[in-house]
């Protein structure tokens, strides 16, 4: 009878016991990583890719190039053979093209987003769109894709930033193109995304200069350009309103509605940051650092110039970053009571400009020496205020250091000729000084001592009793003898404070009581 109830007991569990089991594997999908993923079991990544470094996921040009020739092979194999799975994704995804190609580009954005869509669900568990879309985890923990990439997804991303490019929405293609460099860092479309990027910097910024077909870049401030098909006003830099970030922007549907400028910047940063050997990560970093000039940001500027200087000394903007640069540094020196780097630097900056560019024009020639003598003088008035500094403090051992330090650096200029004076005017002091005993002649007075005065030391001594008995000499080295008290201790002195006292105090009434005063013995 017992082994009956536990029978039907067992068979009255049996659904439980089901879903218990389904929830457990829903959970393991959920935490189970590329493994447990549908695209993990069906196809591998490698074979949809192509043969790649799946250990870093950064190529070079070559690379890419190979990528892109192996990816055009598996396309003619999956046009003919249409039976598989990618297969029909990557027909949808030429119809997506053609439709792009007739001009319809918003219903061209929708089909490469949905196909973006169905692609995902194919490789990633519930799980791991659950994390990515809270951004609790990476999606490259999840996605078996990440190193060597889904080509398909990889070329509709590319084509929903080129959408909204033609319907000249540049704020959400910028962001597309960011998007694809930060899910493809070696995307086979690197080098059209970074054209892209420069375009949009370049409008968004109000540099006219347009690319050419080598990839190449001129910066240039004046002129109207071609952008989209249609010719485009550059509104007035100096426009105050632009410059400010916080300020919305509610007419113009081609710029940002917040800080137009920060997102130019923003486009060139990824432009050098993610193809910093390509073609135009000079060029990005000298239209940055010309936006920065013409705002008047000199400390920026000068760090975009020593970026260019030092990473791409054979950029044909080499020249330009050395003078600008030294341009720039000397004017974010904020003066002689700040650091005196900038000074140096532009000092340095310009020296060399004049020995490694000989065929730089007479009129820069002769800027760069005046700018040179204009730094001279700076260096001087610098090492003069520190003279007055130490003068307003009174130390004039100090001024004494720097009217020296003038005279040798700089002999023949006018605050050599001050240091001179101040020389000699700190030199009558000290003789002066010298006579009287003091040996600063701006520090207050003093009383002298009775060491410099020549006078004896008088000091009050205590009155002797006559009745005392004086010692005669023969008794000296018998009171020598005799032991002396002992002195208290430091630990003594401070305990006796709780000590009862040896006669009673003598407490008064204190003046103007109308009772007479009365002696209180305790």
């Amino acid at each position: 009878m017992p082994k009956t109830v536990s029978m039907s007991c067992f068979k009255e569990q049996k659904p439980r016991l089901a879903l218990s089991l389904l929830l457990l594997a829903a959970l393991a999908g959920c935490t189970g990583g590329p493994g447990m993923s549908m695209r993990g079991q069906s196809e591998e990544p490698a074979f949809l890719a192509g043969e790649g470094n799946a250990s870093s996921g950064i190529a070079g040009p070559t690379e890419r190039n190979l990528n892109s020739l192996s990816w055009k092979r598996r396309q003619e194999e999956l046009r003919s053979n249409p039976e598989s799975e990618i297969s029909a994704d990557f027909e949808r995804y030429e119809q997506a093209v053609a439709v792009y190609e007739n001009g319809e580009y918003a219903a061209a954005e929708k089909l490469f987003k949905k196909l973006i869509r169905d692609r995902r669900k194919t490789y990633e568990s519930p799980g791991a769109r659950w994390r990515r879309w809270w951004g609790m985890e990476g999606s490259d923990r999840y996605d078996p894709f990440s190193s060597n990439g889904d080509p398909i997804e990889e070329d509709a991303l590319f084509m929903i930033a080129e959408t909204q490019f033609a319907l000249e929405d540049f704020t959400d293609a910028q962001d597309s193109y960011d998007d694809l460099l930060n899910r493809y860092p070696s995307t086979r479309h690197l080098d059209q995304t970074t054209r892209q990027l420069f375009r949009i910097a370049r409008y968004w910024l109000d540099f006219p200069e347009d690319i050419n077909s080598e990839g190449e870049a001129e910066i240039k401030l004046a002129g109207n350009e071609e952008l989209t098909g249609k010719s485009v006003k550059f509104a007035d830099h100096s426009s105050t309103l632009k410059q400010i970030a916080i300020i919305p922007n509610l007419t113009d549907r081609t710029r940002p509605t917040f800080d137009t400028y920060g997102r130019g910047l923003q486009a060139l940063r990824s432009i050098w940051l993610h193809d910093p050997t390509g073609p135009l990560a000079d060029d990005a970093l000298m239209l940055s650092a010309n936006h920065h000039l013409r705002s008047k940001n000199y400390e920026d500027a000068a760090r975009d110039y020593r970026l260019l200087r030092e990473n791409y000394p054979d950029s044909p903007h080499y020249k330009d970053a050395y003078v600008l640069g030294s341009h720039v540094t000397f004017a974010s020196y904020q003066g002689s009571a700040y650091d005196n780097r900038a000074l140096e630097e532009a000092k340095e900056l310009k020296q060399a400009a004049l020995q490694m560019f000989p065929d730089i024009s007479p009129e820069q020639r002769q800027r760069l020496q005046e700018e040179l003598q204009v730094l001279q003088v700076a260096e001087e008035a610098r090492i003069w205020d520190r003279v007055e500094f130490y003068e307003a403090k009174g130390v004039p051992e100090s001024m004494a250091l720097y009217c020296n330090m003038l005279i040798n650096r700089h002999p023949d200029s006018p605050f050599a000729d001050k240091a001179r004076l101040k020389l000699n005017e700190l030199a009558a002091d000290r003789a002066r000084a010298s006579q009287s005993g003091s040996w600063n002649p701006l520090a207050q007075p003093r009383t002298p001592s009775p060491s410099e005065v020549r006078q004896p030391i008088v000091r009050d001594r205590e009155p002797v009793d006559s009745r005392d008995q004086l010692s005669l000499p023969s008794d000296r080295g018998r009171q020598a003898a005799q032991p002396e008290e002992s002195k208290p201790g430091v630990w003594q002195r401070l305990g006796g404070f709780l000590k009862r006292a040896d006669e009673p105090p003598n407490l008064q009434t204190p003046p103007g009581s109308d009772e007479p005063a009365a002696k209180v013995t305790l």
